[in-house]
């Protein structure tokens, strides 16, 4: 059993801004692999030739600032993200609390993904813009920012076109999202049920792998550990998250479309739209 901690120093507005000014920062220092990471998802033409082509092409057709598309989005989405995963977990967690004020090891887990579920279904609409705007070319914008996305996306596929992809987010945080285990010995992350079999495994034989009582793991280590364990859950749900982004994308849009062939496609759908000049008005 374990007692959950409280720390009088800092409050919940502090803790939330300390945790969404890390995260923009960690978002940003990385957003351009995740940029790549989802168009090799979507199949764009930018990753015909693997990482570094993707990279370079990309920076060639559209700019370097091209390689933090949705950025501001992701980085925007972690403030009610983290609001709404803090408070779902603290109410969660007294839920689960005995009389004592003890919580398992378990139901800390259960409590942390269950939370995570709650702030992914409703900040799910963000992730379904960000997917749209990374995907999109930056010189020829389907979407003029974050605002304008949202609504294009409301008006002209309804709502429900803003939680596309949100099952399979479900299920990826069954596997990734997980809960910071709530021990003073060691402070890692492992992955719910029903998918989180590998990374479970790895966990539990941490004391084999490192020949010693997991009470005596240094920091680097629980470092180590915490990287093996992301890992294997992130290689787990690695379909999970390349099905969620093809079914956020608009329906019926070849992904793979040069830029110049996407032009050309909207010119061949323009004049097939517009009604033909009769014989008599020539």
């Amino acid at each position: 059993m374990a007692s959950w901690p409280r720390d009088g120093r800092v409050t919940g507005l502090q803790r939330l801004c300390c945790a969404g000014l890390a995260g923009a920062l960690s978002l940003s220092l990385t957003a351009p692999l995740e940029l790549l990471t989802v168009l090799a998802q979507v199949g764009t033409w930018h990753c015909r030739r693997g990482l570094r082509g993707a990279g370079h092409s990309l920076c060639r057709a559209e700019g370097v600032r091209a390689l933090w598309k949705g950025n501001l989005t992701a980085c925007l989405r972690l403030f009610p993200y983290n609001a709404l995963q803090l408070a779902a977990s603290r109410r969660l967690v007294v839920l689960f609390t005995d009389e004592l004020g003890h919580i398992s090891h378990w139901r800390a887990i259960m409590a942390g993904s269950l939370a995570g579920m709650v702030a992914t279904v409703v900040t799910h609409p963000t992730d379904v813009i960000k997917t749209r705007l990374i995907v999109q070319n930056r010189l020829e914008p389907s979407y003029k920012g974050i605002l304008h996305a949202f609504y294009k996306i409301y008006h002209q596929e309804g709502f429900l076109a803003l939680y596309r992809g949100v099952s399979p987010a479900i299920l990826d945080d069954l596997v990734v999202l997980g809960c910071k285990i709530s021990t003073t010995f060691i402070k890692i992350y492992i992955s719910a049920v029903p998918f989180s079999a590998g990374s479970f495994f790895v966990y539990i034989n941490l004391d084999k792998i490192w020949r010693e009582p997991i009470v005596h793991f240094t920091p680097l280590q629980n470092f180590i550990n915490g990287c093996v364990t992301a890992g294997v859950a992130q290689t787990l749900s690695f379909p999970f998250e390349t099905v969620k982004r093809k079914m956020q994308l608009t329906p019926g849009v070849d992904q793979s479309l040069q830029p110049q062939e996407l032009r050309e496609l909207k010119l061949l759908r323009r004049e097939s739209f517009e009604p033909r000049k009769s014989a008599l008005e020539n």
